[in-house]
């Protein structure tokens, strides 16, 4: 029987992992931590933004442009559509309950083949009440082109405000965490079947260094540059054999750019 408690990948998870299922069978231990991860000063990851609930962290998310954020679908505290002024975005600050600039949420889109019980197509995307002039405390991450491939090795980075494993470290202010993207047939095995090609695996074999619950929605990124992946699922939190799962950004590229044209005009 699948257990209702969601413990995602990397640095960040589901803050809602009591609403939500894996299509694994998951860990007893669903502390919410990061684990392996180091402090990050937000102009290192000036595209990561913190999604709240009345002034409180919930998910992370990533400024893909001037009045668009990516994030996860499985982040359900609101549905699909008009979302009500509790909610902002905590945007330009290394800390998640201070600084930077509070916007407004205005409207969020879901991906329309998202799946809560296979965390398939695991994509949604934010629209601002109004639009964010960049500048030096924060700015877009650039977008893959549709299918475009992550080598296998590749080091990648992944960014959030979860908890961590060691007490003394704070989860207030922002961390990250390297790992390695493994290959798609090799995390299939892992996972018995249950990854599919909107899903991109990152970790190491011997586990130590991943994310868990309190970031899902925050980026997987390639290079500082790309975009490559959003936190989306996992079997525990670092443990050996069980890499993070992300969606996977390239999958959804055309889908990103037809709802920006959309919904920007």
């Amino acid at each position: 029987m699948i257990n209702s408690v969601v413990i995602s990948c990397l640095v960040v998870v589901c803050v809602f992992g009591s609403e939500l299922k894996t299509p694994t069978s998951i860990s007893n231990d669903n502390t919410i931590r990061i684990v392996g991860g180091h402090i990050v000063d937000i102009k290192d990851a000036p595209y990561v933004v913190s999604m709240q609930l009345n002034g409180k962290h919930l998910c992370g998310g990533t400024i893909i442009h001037k009045k668009f954020i990516l994030t996860a679908a499985h982040c359900r505290k609101y549905p699909e559509g008009v979302v009500n002024r509790d909610y902002s975005l905590r945007i330009g600050s290394s800390y998640r309950a201070q600084g930077g600039n509070v916007v407004k949420i205005t409207r969020k889109i879901m991906h329309p083949k998202y799946n809560h019980d296979t965390f398939d197509y695991d994509f949604a995307i934010l629209e601002l009440e109004k639009e964010l002039n960049f500048g030096n405390k924060y700015w877009p991450l650039r977008l893959p082109k549709q299918n475009q491939d992550v080598k296998d090795g590749n080091k990648l980075y992944v960014y959030g405000w979860g908890e961590t494993k060691n007490s003394e470290e704070y989860s207030s202010k922002l961390r990250g965490v390297e790992v390695p993207k493994v290959s798609q047939s090799a995390c299939n095995k892992m996972y018995s079947g249950n990854i599919t090609d909107r899903m991109i695996c990152a970790g190491y074999t011997k586990g130590g260094k991943d994310a868990c619950q309190s970031d899902s929605g925050g980026p997987l990124v390639l290079n500082g540059k790309i975009l490559v992946g959003v936190v989306s699922w996992g079997d525990g939190c670092a443990q050996p054999n069980f890499p993070g799962v992300y969606g996977r950004v390239a999958s959804v590229r055309n889908w990103i750019d037809r709802v920006i044209k959309r919904y920007q005009q």
